[in-house]
């Protein structure tokens, strides 16, 4: 196995390749955009000028999914006092939400007075979403990710509210940052770092619901169960369709440097936030399933969804390659079975712990003709190109 010389990817990461140096085609597509993406100063004011446009318009100026982690705390907290925005927050409370999580939502409400509510969707129904994904990718990671966000974008389109504030880490967000990346999300990047455009950010929320229901098709391949997805989190399609303005999905640390360390500091001094017995970086305490989730992915994938985040801050120069490897060591889920973790998970999903086996080695033969199909897609487009693509050349 072929590991990058620069960060942790290895060759079983899809779409990778390695240049002569042994230096994988994310690093370089991370160095050749690191400028744009970093340039805080420039970018914090297409922030401003995008509120500025709005605020005070709607009754709202954004939304903001607040999980009881540290990331979405603060930005609750900048975008209240930095930018003295209104502000509707909510919890989406897939079942596998944390007490811990819970008092530091109770504690964020109550301190800065903002409205909130929790979203519970009905188990019994949703429960069937994550059971799929289970059995089509092998981990749960995809029905919290196209649920939430599909929520809140709904939530935003029906009560008219411009933005759809997230709190994505950029180890989060540039984890996939690739011109042949699968990230449906990763269109709202180009779009939040050029001048608001009422056009350019419909045409950008049009294509990645296209996206979306590209993957949902995929693991959710019952119509019947899929239009009760649809309907449950998505907003009307000929209304979504039909107005010109739609809500924008913003990263606030687009426009400011992210410091995990700082961020901590100020919710604790400003709002009483609770940190976790876990000082580790990217933790999930918020999270009753991310133990089982972390051992699946690794699993079936045969590298850690761990390794992605720790990589891009490799890149980002906040550590280095060798402490991303002890941190990557420290996790001691991905290889020995959380086992409590894991069958919490399967049995509020209807698996059994038994199953566990074949469905990682399902999943495994899935993604291994998944990543063929890739490298044989991405040569015909290399072909077509006349010649080999730089990968470091981004055409994102």
């Amino acid at each position: 196995m072929k590991i990058c010389q620069s960060c942790l990817l290895n060759s079983n990461y899809r779409n990778i390749k390695f240049d002569k140096f042994g230096i994988c085609n994310y690093c370089q597509t991370y160095n050749a955009l690191e400028e744009k993406i970093t340039a805080f100063d420039a970018n914090g004011k297409l922030l401003e000028d995008r509120f500025n446009l709005f605020r005070g318009k709607y009754e709202y100026d954004c939304l903001v999914g607040i999980s009881g982690g540290k990331d979405s705390s603060y930005v609750v907290y900048q975008l209240k006092n930095k930018y003295g925005l209104k502000i509707l927050t909510f919890t989406f409370d897939n079942g596998f939400l944390t007490d811990y999580a819970k008092k530091n939502i109770e504690l964020l409400v109550q301190k800065l007075k903002v409205d909130h509510f929790f979203y519970k969707p009905d188990w019994d129904i949703y429960k069937e979403f994550y059971r799929q994904s289970i059995l089509h990718f092998g981990y749960p990671c995809p029905v919290c990710a196209y649920s939430s966000y599909a929520f809140s974008n709904k939530v935003a389109f029906e009560k008219r509210i411009p933005f759809c504030v997230h709190g994505r880490s950029p180890a989060q967000m540039f984890k996939e940052l690739l011109n042949e990346s699968l990230d449906p999300f990763l269109p709202f990047i180009w779009n939040n770092l050029s001048p608001y455009n009422t056009l350019t950010n419909k045409e950008t929320a049009q294509k990645v619901i296209r996206k979306s229901d590209y993957f949902l098709k995929r693991f959710i391949p019952d119509p019947k169960l899929r239009k009760i997805f649809y309907k449950e989190f998505f907003p009307d399609k000929d209304s979504f369709e039909g107005v010109d303005q739609l809500p924008e999905f913003l990263g606030l640390f687009l426009y400011e440097k992210y410091d995990e360390a700082s961020i901590k500091a100020v919710i604790a001094r400003e709002l009483g936030w609770l940190s976790s017995s876990d000082s580790k970086i990217l933790t999930h305490s918020d999270c009753m399933i991310h133990d089982a989730a972390m051992f699946l992915y690794n699993q079936v994938f045969d590298y850690s969804l761990l390794s992605l985040e720790l990589s891009v801050m490799i890149r980002q120069g906040n550590i280095s390659r060798e402490e991303g490897t002890k941190r990557l060591h420290l996790e001691k889920c991905l290889n020995a079975v959380p086992y409590e973790s894991v069958s919490f998970l399967l049995n509020s999903c209807r698996l059994e712990i038994d199953q566990m086996k074949d469905i990682i080695s399902k999943a495994r033969r899935r993604h291994k003709l998944i990543r063929f199909g890739l490298r044989i897609q991405n040569k015909f487009k290399e072909l077509g190109r006349n010649g080999a693509a730089d990968p470091g050349k981004s055409e994102i």
